[in-house]
């Protein structure tokens, strides 16, 4: 423990005098002193009345025995959970011709969302129709190809080609269909217009195409959603890797409760940090984009204890509480380990639970009895 040094006569000069008039009037002087103001022993101890710590406005409480640390104040934004959302696309390149859902609206799968006029589609539907009628010709001359083998008249090797011709021209129609399974083509709009379909059922998390926009292929249109549930994502500083693990509790404002489920393994390049996802449990007053603060509990090591915000004193880069021992008040440095703004967690030696500090009036005690 830090060693006290004794108070100057420099700054108890210094001292209001109506402190030392409070100090003066709360008890009787020792026999034979010459001065009625308390100050610190040899082991930096002082010694104050009852009636001197009502006077002086110092208060106290007993430390208790802390089971988690709270992280406050970590920067956080509200996502769509990554099992639960899908971003539909346009497949070819086009123009919007209708917008048919907005955000916020809830589709079923197959559902269209949006219109589309597109000259690759009229490129694809000849190319369905020139595989369609390939197929045909092809199955046609397999099967005429089948019978004239089994009459004898031609080789087994050309029944072979023509089953082979027709296999492909079947895998042709096969993938060219296979295209057109996310969309529609519209039988009221131009040619080459088609319909966008929704792959699942949820709901429009975002929209991101509007009537008139060119699109390329492949460009986002809609980002879909199921379910009512959401994810939380925030950085923690690199000292807390080995700390942070899945299964945490993390608080958010408006009562909201989440869990994490993911911790980064690598550090944040911008904000020198660690990922971390969370899934929250009541997701109803908050929405994705949301920007807030979250504080993540973290198990409280052994003999860390739980004392006021206001009983913690700055000195230096250290912090100091005051603690009393008896009638004895004495400072030790401790190491801040989390808190908010009503608590702090704590580890010292000489600060265990029950033990009492100072809550208010420590600035009071600092002057009077400081650590070195």
């Amino acid at each position: 423990m830090p060693r006290l040094r004794l108070v100057s006569a420099r700054r108890i000069a210094l001292l209001s005098p109506l402190v030392l008039s409070l100090l003066a009037c709360g008890g009787k002087p020792e026999a034979g002193s010459e001065d009625s103001s308390p100050q610190a022993d040899a082991q930096g101890r002082i010694v104050l009345t009852e009636a001197q710590l009502k006077n002086l406005g110092i208060t106290q409480v007993a430390a208790t025995a802390a089971t988690v640390v709270p992280i406050t104040g970590l920067p956080a934004h509200i996502t769509a959970p990554l099992a639960a959302s899908t971003e539909v696309t346009v497949p070819y390149a086009g123009v919007v011709t209708q917008v048919l859902v907005d955000e916020g609206s809830q589709v079923q799968r197959g559902q269209p969302m949006l219109r589309v006029q597109s000259r690759e589609l009229v490129t694809l539907q000849a190319e369905l129709a020139r595989a369609r009628a390939e197929a045909g010709v092809a199955q046609q001359q397999a099967r005429r190809d089948a019978v004239l083998f089994k009459e004898g008249l031609i080789a087994q090797a050309r029944t072979q080609e023509s089953r082979a011709r027709a296999a492909i021209a079947r895998a042709s129609v096969a993938q060219a269909s296979l295209q057109l399974t996310q969309l529609r083509p519209s039988t009221r709009g131009a040619p080459g217009e088609f319909e966008l379909l929704a792959p699942q059922a949820g709901r429009v998390l975002h929209r991101a195409v509007k009537p008139g926009q060119a699109l390329a292929a492949l460009a986002s249109a809609f980002t879909l959603m199921t379910g009512d549930g959401l994810d939380v994502e925030f950085n923690i500083p690199l000292a807390l890797r080995d700390a942070v693990q899945p299964g945490l509790a993390v608080e958010l404002p408006a009562g909201a409760r989440a869990k994490v489920m993911a911790v980064g393994g690598d550090a944040d390049a911008g904000a020198q940090g660690l990922r971390v996802r969370a899934q929250v449990q009541a997701a109803s007053a908050l929405l994705p984009g949301q920007q807030l603060e979250a504080s993540l509990h973290l198990p409280a090591p052994v003999g860390a204890v739980v004392v006021p915000a206001s009983a913690l004193l700055q000195q230096g880069e250290h912090h100091v509480v005051y603690v009393r021992q008896g009638q004895a008040w004495h400072g030790v440095v401790v190491h801040l380990l989390g808190g908010d703004a009503r608590s702090a967690v704590i580890v010292g030696d000489g600060v265990h639970a029950g033990v009492n500090v100072a809550a208010s009036g420590g600035n009071l005690l600092k002057t009077l009895a400081p650590v070195e």
